[in-house]
């Protein structure tokens, strides 16, 4: 399993997304690494990781992961840990297995409720050129990824396209399912839930806020205005903001 480390500090942990890499999070790192030793995976079957057999689900991967982690940092060492999207939900189980402080969760995956209408996702993999492909790649990034088209700049299409084509996971049935809140319970970590106001895969996060609030899961909502699924690279300052607050804040002042 691939990790990059950046900084120096106590540990915080940023896991990517479903057809995503350690990318996910270029935007946020530089921004976290002064107060910390920020650790970004590639999750097993993701990136320059190594794949997982096939057909493997949840299991192994969050075992080869928390055996990695722990290895890295000491499995009695209290990370802070924040997850985008699939990324979400394997940031929320890791926290009902390990020491964690506090979580972010930005876009998670796992929330059991509605999504937006958005145009079908292009099959890329059928796409009979590379630059065919590619188009396929950057359409799906503009219509899924992001709400201003426009904000799909050379560093978020080359994220994206290296970050689908080396996945090896499925993970989409996963983060379909409703099991972040009872994660969220089981896990007692403060968490901080951010989503982009746009965000296709959330068409109600507001409500999810609410029943974790009526199950007395103690948590922070942020709905970031301007902002697609990929909230934390679309709308990088006000997410950074948010997460040097959440994670920083006055424990470390």
């Amino acid at each position: 399993m691939q990790w990059r480390r950046f900084g120096s500090g106590a540990p915080l942990v940023l896991v990517h997304g479903g057809h995503g890499n350690w990318t996910h999070w270029i935007r946020n790192v530089e921004a976290l690494m002064d107060r910390r030793t920020v650790w970004v995976p590639d999750l097993p079957g993701y990136g320059d990781s190594d794949a997982l057999p096939p057909d493997a689900g949840i299991e192994p991967l969050l075992a080869a992961t928390l055996e990695s982690l722990d290895g890295l940092v000491g499995a009695r060492t209290s990370v802070d840990l924040a997850g985008f999207s699939f990324g979400g939900m394997v940031a929320a189980t890791l926290a009902c297995r390990r020491p964690v402080n506090r979580l972010a969760l930005a876009g998670s995956a796992g929330h059991g409720g509605p999504r937006r209408p958005h145009p079908e996702l292009l099959n890329w993999k059928k796409a009979d050129s590379a630059a065919e492909r590619s188009r396929r790649l950057a359409a799906n990034l503009r219509s899924f990824m992001l709400y201003d088209p426009a904000r799909a700049d050379a560093v978020a299409l080359a994220s994206y396209e290296d970050a689908c084509t080396h996945t090896r996971f499925h993970s989409r049935g996963i983060s379909l399912t409703s099991d972040l809140a009872a994660r969220l319970r089981e896990s007692g970590a403060e968490a901080l839930l951010i989503w982009g106001a746009e965000d296709v895969t959330a068409a109600e996060p507001e409500t999810f806020s609410a029943a974790l609030n009526a199950q007395g899961v103690k948590h922070v909502f942020a709905r970031i205005p301007d902002a697609g699924h990929w909230v934390q690279y679309e709308q990088a300052d006000a997410v950074n903001a948010l997460l040097r607050d959440w994670f920083f804040g006055a424990r470390d002042a």
